[in-house]
């Protein structure tokens, strides 16, 4: 797709997930891959790890088709109702999200059963903007990935947790993609604050 480009970071001389240049780096290159189809090493370890997605219900499925459609409704009609209908219904959804590891091949077998490796760590990974913004990409279904996660691993979170990431000031994202490889809306910190800020105050 032509909406996202690697982003380029010369400083990356801690190699860390903490690290935020390596962070965006490592996402760079497994988005690269995943947007051009690529999928080198993909096989193996990475294809049988733990797909942590697998629980998803029929009433989960239910949820996630009226999300989609009133999405593409916001899309047409570009109303506030519309908008509102959208935002009503991401409070306490689960969201599925591709991960990137700081290793290849971050699991490893043991007793019969894939573990993650001693030092091995999951993060969500992100997507970069022609404009150079970051998004990250959050998936309400399979189905609307299209391609396979980087690390062959898919997260499961919650909305509250997905708006936290976007809050984080050590974090370079900008806004939510919710399904951005179908109905790509986007849902940027502004809004956000105006409706998850106010949740948490009422509580």
């Amino acid at each position: 797709m032509a909406l996202f480009r690697k982003n380029k970071n010369k400083e990356a001389e801690k190699p860390t997930v903490k690290n935020d240049d390596a962070l965006k780096e490592d996402i760079s290159k497994a988005y690269d891959e995943l947007t051009s189809g690529a999928s080198e090493g993909n096989d193996g370890g990475k294809e049988s790890a733990p797909n942590r997605s697998n629980a998803a219900s029929g009433q989960g499925n239910f949820e996630s088709e009226i999300l989609k459609i009133k999405i593409r409704e916001f899309k047409e009609k570009k109303t506030q109702q519309s908008l509102a209908d959208v935002i009503n219904l991401l409070p306490k959804r689960t969201f599925l999200l591709p991960s990137v590891s700081n290793m290849k091949e971050p699991f490893e077998n043991k007793d019969g059963k894939l573990t993650l490796k001693q030092g091995a760590t999951l993060n969500p990974a992100l997507l970069t903007g022609n404009d150079k913004k970051i998004f990250l990409p959050i998936f309400t279904d399979e189905q609307s990935m299209k391609q396979k996660s980087p690390s062959g691993i898919v997260l499961k979170f919650t909305m509250e947790q997905c708006v936290s990431i976007v809050y984080n000031k050590n974090n370079p994202v900008w806004a939510l993609a919710i399904n951005p490889f179908t109905e790509n809306m986007i849902i940027g910190e502004d809004i956000l604050r105006q409706v998850f800020h106010e949740r948490k105050k009422e509580k």
